[in-house]
């Protein structure tokens, strides 16, 4: 009797732990090279509203660097991350506003919470920054807590995806004003984020997965602009 259990207890373990480490296979993937990826998101409800992820893997130093365009290809937000044994950490986070000139500002973040994904599903987690711009101070929390496992179906692709509930919390400061939000985000195995579904008051946003580019595709796209 005791021999069974104490198999049972190891099954468990191992389980276990088979489980945790499949969630990194869910998050956007690593090479044996430095590669740069670009995924083209685009509204479900709009097409001209296009979103465009720029992201290299960095294998030398463990990072993870996002650049995110508009459908203008205008820099709106980067974000980096080293990948650690446990996930995925934030290191920088940048916005980018409209001066008086018309000109692009860069707008430096301070990270305060650094969660972005964890490897280890089970528990909630968070990643926070701080912030300044021309409209006064401001706090940004994303707290992440997994669901489970589901298979959808984006622009005729089927993908067996890890299902997140993602809430979000802006805290104006200086407007003493608070904004709430949360979403759906989807993770699709060896490719990263294939979807969100975003409720915000009044309207629901769903942005999907319409391809990938490399580099050079990205460009010229830009480029023909």
């Amino acid at each position: 009797m005791t021999k069974n259990i104490t198999l049972l207890i190891l099954i468990f373990i191992i389980s276990s732990c088979s489980a945790q480490e499949n969630l990194k296979d869910f998050y956007y993937p690593f090479s044996n090279k430095t590669e740069t990826k670009v995924y083209k998101y685009v509204d479900k409800k709009d097409s001209t509203k296009i979103e465009y992820w720029k992201v290299t893997s960095i294998p030398k130093t463990n990072e993870l660097k996002t650049v995110s365009y508009d459908s203008d290809f205008n820099v709106y937000n980067t974000f980096d991350e080293i990948i650690t044994e446990s996930g995925a950490e934030l290191t920088a986070y940048s916005d980018f506003e409209l001066n008086d000139k018309d000109e692009r500002k860069e707008i430096k973040a301070k990270v305060i919470d650094k969660d972005v994904y964890n490897w280890n599903g089970d528990n909630e987690y968070t990643y926070s920054v701080k912030y300044v711009n021309k409209y006064g101070r401001f706090e940004f929390k994303k707290k992440r807590k997994k669901i489970g496992f589901e298979t959808i179906t984006v622009n005729g692709k089927d993908y067996k995806t890890v299902k997140f509930k993602d809430e979000y919390f802006i805290n104006a400061i200086d407007q003493n004003d608070e904004y709430r939000f949360y979403q759906n985000t989807f993770y699709a195995e060896n490719i990263g984020m294939v979807k969100y579904e975003r409720y915000i008051p009044n309207r629901t946003i769903e942005l999907e997965l319409a391809e990938i580019l490399s580099e050079r595709e990205f460009e010229k796209i830009k480029a023909s602009r």
